[in-house]
């Protein structure tokens, strides 16, 4: 699933130390827990900047059913979960998995590198 939104430019800062944070022991602790509890195995979040200084948030989540662990981020009741749910309605007012917009988009177009055994490998969701 790819995920994209607004950042202003005085939510850029707040939102860094705010990610920074997960990387910080022990939140770092929690927050894998909370990923492998929800069936998330890969997370990238992206900056892309634009004039103004304001940017594009872009969120890339791989999972069994992307859309099932946003809904079971929103519902979870574990401490961590609310911590992280809680400062993203803080910095951008709203919450991830309760979004009218998110929803997977498009792919229109992908290119992969063949495997070291010459194979393409499937590309997801294509």
């Amino acid at each position: 699933m790819l995920l994209a939104w607004h950042v202003s430019a005085d939510q850029e800062e707040p939102w860094r130390r705010f990610l920074q944070e997960l990387s910080d022991t022990p939140r770092e602790e929690e927050y894998e827990a909370s990923r492998r509890r929800l069936g998330i195995s890969a997370e990238c979040v992206w900056l892309v900047p634009k004039m103004g200084g304001e940017g594009m948030a872009v969120v890339y989540l791989e999972a069994e059913d992307p859309e099932l662990a946003l809904c079971g981020l929103a519902a979870s009741e574990v401490p961590f979960d609310l911590w992280y749910s809680s400062g993203m309605r803080k910095l951008f007012g709203f919450e991830l998995a309760r979004s009218p917009w998110v929803a997977e988009g498009e792919l229109l177009f992908a290119w992969l590198e063949a495997s070291a055994n010459g194979e393409q490998e499937p590309l997801r969701g294509s």
